[in-house]
């Protein structure tokens, strides 16, 4: 499932947001796997959007890498972009977004 985790502006007016990725993998036993699916960004006076990841899948470098690296060069480069507190502030906003109401579930 992609969540839109997080939306902010930047100080230069950038609008931001930040999709996580949350999926239940049943293969080699159940887990749960979180990742940041991707960075959306606008400057002004532009009205569309750009995807982080159409700026560096371009990249002849990008295609040459195994899956492994492919992600771990999109995480390096999601890192530069947005920052690792902005990418945490994300994941916990997508967990709080699907995490269950207790309360409600309980009746209370």
């Amino acid at each position: 499932m992609r969540i839109e985790a997080l939306k902010y502006q930047t100080d230069k007016k950038e609008d931001i947001i930040i999709f996580v990725d949350y999926n239940e993998v049943y293969s080699e036993g159940y887990h749960v796997q979180w990742s940041i699916a991707d960075i959306a960004y606008r400057r002004p006076p532009s009205r569309n959007y750009i995807f982080l990841s159409d700026t560096y899948r371009d990249d002849s470098e990008y295609y040459i890498l195994s899956p492994e690296e492919k992600t771990a060069y999109a995480l390096k480069r999601q890192k530069e972009f947005a920052g690792e507190v902005k990418l945490k502030e994300a994941l916990v906003s997508a967990w709080n977004i699907i995490r269950p109401d207790t309360d409600s579930i309980l009746g209370m």
